[in-house]
């Protein structure tokens, strides 16, 4: 994956450039991010025609990407005001306007000429004590992350993931079957011996003696006993062994236990006698 996203670096790099800085397109980036990981898996997956599991691993991993990729869009601008103070130069203005405009009222009467120009500084003074009053708001902005439009990201995401695993788990499963379908013992898995056994056992089957059907089942025990399985008859020490019925009659096995290094392979079943 590695060597595949780097063969197409420089391509990729100049075009996530041009998106930022000429069509400024965050969304064309993200499509672009896609187009670039679906080539990739197409690649990966030519190169490793013959492996099912890792195609499927590597799907699982590029669609999961493929869904962060939308955290790109995520991004927020945050702009903040600070407040606006009363400067000093307004008040002075405002001061003087209010002097400008007493004294001309005082001295209209007598100095025409001079009061009318008081009034003409106070038209000033209230001009400059408007331009000055209030100092220029102050914004700032910031980068930030929308946390809904991530988490949704995030959502989507983790529901790839899961159909994904779940999808890679069942194609496992059915690999699984398969291959123990293949290797199911049949007909030729078996040895020269144990042929030699079923034959006799159906043949005493059909042969309707019980004399000569006693003596082919005999060979059960030994059969079994060259397999390493040792065939346990009941005692009432070893009653973890055997499956155990009531009877009025004396104990005896009914059926022996099989057992091979000390692990239980088959419960045996006795009858036990009882008052």
């Amino acid at each position: 994956m590695e060597s595949l996203l780097r063969a197409r670096e420089e391509k990729l790099r100049g075009e996530l450039r041009a998106d930022d800085l000429i069509e400024k397109n965050r969304s064309r980036s993200v499509e672009r991010l896609r187009e670039a990981y679906g080539d990739m898996l197409l690649r990966y997956n030519a190169e490793h025609s013959g492996d099912r599991p890792r195609q499927e691993m590597a799907d699982a991993l590029i669609s999961a990407a493929n869904e962060l990729f939308a955290l790109l869009q995520c991004g927020a601008v945050y702009t903040e005001s600070s407040p606006r103070r009363v400067r000093l130069g307004g008040v002075f203005s405002l001061l003087a306007a209010a002097v400008c405009a007493l004294a001309a009222v005082l001295l209209i009467g007598t100095y025409r000429i001079a009061g009318y120009a008081l009034f003409a500084a106070c038209a000033v003074g209230l001009f400059l004590a408007g331009r000055f009053w209030l100092s220029e708001r102050k914004e700032t902005s910031r980068a930030g992350v929308d946390a809904d439009a991530v988490w949704k990201v995030l959502c989507r995401t983790g529901e790839t993931m899961d159909r994904k695993l779940e999808a890679f788990s069942e194609q496992e499963r059915a690999r699984e079957a398969e291959l123990a379908a293949a290797n199911a013992p049949g007909a030729d898995s078996m040895d020269p011996e144990e042929l030699q056994l079923l034959g006799d056992l159906l043949e005493a089957l059909y042969s309707d003696n019980g004399e000569f059907s006693l003596r082919q089942l005999k060979k059960v025990r030994v059969f079994l006993e060259r397999r390493g399985v040792d065939v346990i008859d009941f005692d009432p020490a070893l009653t973890a062994e055997f499956e155990l019925l009531p009877t009025k009659n004396e104990t005896r096995t009914l059926r022996p236990a099989l057992t091979a290094n000390g692990k239980l392979l088959l419960a045996g079943r006795a009858a036990e006698h009882t008052d």
